[in-house]
């Protein structure tokens, strides 16, 4: 590798992060559905929630955007276990706080409590899949990096 190429940074597409030195890093098409997107959103809806509410709409957006291109790049096995994850805690977790609704039927709050109370029985491990899938797209947003203090830049000797 010379040392042009070595110490480089890629360049990024005016306003596009998917472009990158003149290449699109798009997935061909979406690896996710919209209905499956939607689910993905309010879980992380109450996720990411903290005592002042619910994540920005436009940062949600963004996720859901995201998330359906980072699976357009991934196999079936990893799709297929993401949309069981995410199901089980759609359906699941708001019977656990006594309400006969979908994840996205119930408030944020009440969503909060409901993936809290999944996250207390046998069932967490379906919520630890889904969390960490949603974890690595959710965080590569400038706004919720920055949230944790990660300037988005790889740790340098």
């Amino acid at each position: 590798m010379t040392e042009a190429l070595a110490t480089s940074e890629p360049s990024r597409g005016e306003g596009d992060p998917y472009v990158i030195d003149g290449f699109d890093t798009r997935a061909p098409r979406p690896g996710l559905s919209r209905r499956a997107t939607a689910r993905a959103r309010a879980i992380a809806e109450g996720l990411f929630s903290t005592e002042d509410g619910p994540p920005p709409a436009d940062r949600l957006d963004w996720m859901e955007r995201d998330l359906a291109d980072f699976f357009g790049h991934v196999g079936l096995r990893g799709r297929v276990i993401f949309l069981v994850t995410t199901g089980a805690l759609y359906y699941l977790a708001p019977l656990l706080i006594g309400r006969l609704s979908t994840l996205r039927g119930l408030d944020w709050a009440d969503r909060v409590r409901a993936i809290e109370a999944l996250d207390r029985t046998p069932l967490n491990l379906a919520l630890l899949a889904a969390k960490a899938m949603l974890c690595i797209v959710y965080f590569e947003h400038p706004d919720a990096a920055a949230e944790i203090g990660w300037d988005q830049e790889c740790m340098k000797p």
